[in-house]
Parts: structure tokens; C-alpha cells; sequence
């Protein structure tokens, strides 16, 4: 799992159950300042399942409630070994506008730039499976979008198509 933004990382955190996934999960948070370039890249390959706008409030991108209240675009692809692995980009208090033009059914290919948060924000990737994930980033450490590997997932050869 390829960085979907360039930035700081700003948390990792464990959920039992995962709103986005309806399973336990792991989230990646990069915080993208002023400095950073905005645009967003898939951090793998896979089918563009659902691409969700909720509209919320603007706290600062650093702030704790910023993840929960703002507002932000959630898209959920899905591999050829079916997990499934969510970005969402989320807007803050100077960046406002959230640009992700994709659809359900297109194809992303790791690395690729498929949207953009304008000035300052963050963006989340959104890990299955726990137990399986290996966390290769730390909090605090700078990640390249598109280029720094955050994480490992290994494919289900099962159900890998």
C-alpha cells in the first residue's frame, strides 16, 4: 500500500469496527500542510466500489474532531483478491474544495492521481484485516504520495484473480 498523499503522519490508529469497512480495520493518517502537494494518488490496484461527498464542518486538519466532523469524500476500492481498501480525503479549515472525478467501476492502478484537496487537509487510508497488515510508517515520519510504501497487505491467493 503506496502513500495516496504527500505529507506527515499524523496517526495510526486500530479500529475493532471500522464504519467504512463494517469490519475491524487499520487507519493511516497523513496530514498535508500548505506546503504539500494536494494531489491524491490509489495506493493500489483495484475497482472503484463506492465514492461517497459528505458534507461537514471545516476544523483545522491538525485538529482532533477534523477526521470525525469535517467534511470529506470517501472512495473504497476493491481488489482482485476482494479486500476491500478505502481513501478518504478529507477537507480542513483552509482547504474547502475536495476534487475526486471517478466513478464506480473505474480502474485504479497504484500510484495513479485521482483527485486533489485544495491548500491544507488529510487524507486516510483504510486497512482490513489488522492481524495481516504491517505497518511500515510511524507517526510523525514524512511520506511521499505515490512513492512511500505505508503498509502490507498480502493478497488472499484464494480469491486473487
Amino acid at each position: 500500500m503506496i502513500s495516496p498523499a504527500d505529507g506527515v503522519i499524523s496517526s495510526i490508529e486500530s479500529h475493532e469496527r471500522h464504519p467504512d469497512l463494517d469490519a475491524p480495520g487499520i487507519v493511516i493518517r497523513i496530514f498535508l500542510s500548505v506546503l504539500d502537494v494536494h494531489v491524491n494518488r490509489w495506493p493500489c490496484h483495484g475497482e472503484v466500489t463506492l465514492n461517497r461527498h459528505v458534507p461537514g464542518k471545516h476544523h483545522d486538519a491538525r485538529s482532533d474532531r477534523c477526521h470525525m466532523e469535517n467534511e470529506h469524500n470517501l472512495v473504497m476500492l476493491r481488489r482482485s483478491d476482494q479486500k476491500m481498501v478505502g481513501v478518504r480525503q478529507i477537507a480542513g479549515l483552509i482547504a474547502r474544495r475536495i476534487v475526486c472525478p471517478v466513478s464506480i467501476a473505474d480502474q485504479a492502478e497504484a500510484g495513479q492521481i485521482y483527485g486533489m484537496i485544495k491548500f491544507g487537509s488529510s487524507t486516510e487510508l483504510i486497512l482490513p484485516d489488522p492481524e495481516l497488515v504491517g505497518v511500515q510508517v510511524e507517526v510523525g515520519q514524512r511520506v511521499r504520495g505515490g512513492e512511500t510504501v505505508l503498509a502490507t497487505l498480502p493478497m488472499n491467493e484464494k480469491t486473487a484473480g
